[in-house]
């Protein structure tokens, strides 16, 4: 991320000394935290893609606040920047879970964080490159002196470059209605309350597979097991939603 160098530009570029760095660091983590819960908060009715992209249009125009000032200021500064990027990964756990296949809702979430930490893994090293490309007058500090880079520029160039790339995935892709995650917990809710009587999830999907698991139920020779309803239905004849219903 673009903010590793933020403690680097605050030392050898803004003059900050060790506790205020360390302060204005703390701050912008104490943002992070707070706009993760609140906008993740607000993201389950507003829905995650509207909460995702008011967050990098916001967090956008925070960022010359983040690198121009050379005063303490810059801890507000930190606070709300690191708000909105906090408020974008409240979301994202969710968002990418409601477009996960089922049976792999886990596996996605897991997988395209540790894919993130992977591509991020060097993203300090490029930055430094890309710094030595705008050069600094050294810091000299009795008779010793320290090359110095414009950070601040490289850091607006990689968090704009994340801010425009995020916000065009956002426009174009889907996102799940306050509707439809009602729906999927009615669902949920149902197939909850089936194994609490006892019925295994082997004979609930059988009975909303349709037609053939009626034919192998009337044709079952051993008679272990008695019909779950009278009309073949594991609710006792009340028509359950097909699985369409559930998507």
């Amino acid at each position: 991320m673009a903010q590793d160098l933020y403690p680097t530009l605050l030392k050898n570029q803004v003059g900050r000394d060790a506790t205020n760095t360390t302060i204005i660091s703390v701050v912008g983590q104490i943002g992070a935290f707070i706009g993760g819960t609140t906008l993740g908060y607000i993201s389950t009715f507003a829905g995650c893609r509207p909460t995702m992209l008011i967050a990098y249009f916001c967090g956008g125009a925070k960022i010359p606040a983040y690198i121009i000032p050379r005063s303490m200021s810059l801890a507000a500064s930190a606070f709300f920047l690191q708000f909105f990027v906090g408020g974008v990964w409240g979301p994202i756990p969710i968002h990418l879970s409601e477009h996960s296949p089922l049976a792999l809702r886990t596996t996605a979430v897991g997988l395209t964080y540790q894919l993130g930490n992977l591509e991020s893994s060097a993203s300090a090293t490029i930055q430094g490159i890309i710094g030595e490309q705008f050069p600094l007058p050294p810091k000299c500090v009795n008779g010793v002196c320290t090359e110095r880079f414009d950070y601040s520029r490289v850091i607006a160039i990689i968090m704009g470059a994340i801010y425009a790339w995020m916000i065009v995935f956002l426009f174009i892709g889907p996102e799940m209605m306050e509707k439809e995650r009602k729906e999927y917990a009615v669902s949920v809710d149902e197939l909850e309350e089936l194994r609490k009587q006892g019925i295994s999830l082997q004979e609930i999907a059988k009975e909303r597979a349709g037609p053939l698991w009626k034919i192998e139920h009337q044709i079952a020779a051993d008679g272990d097991r008695a019909p779950l309803g009278k009309t073949g239905s594991l609710s006792g004849g009340k028509e359950k939603p097909s699985h369409a219903d559930y998507c």
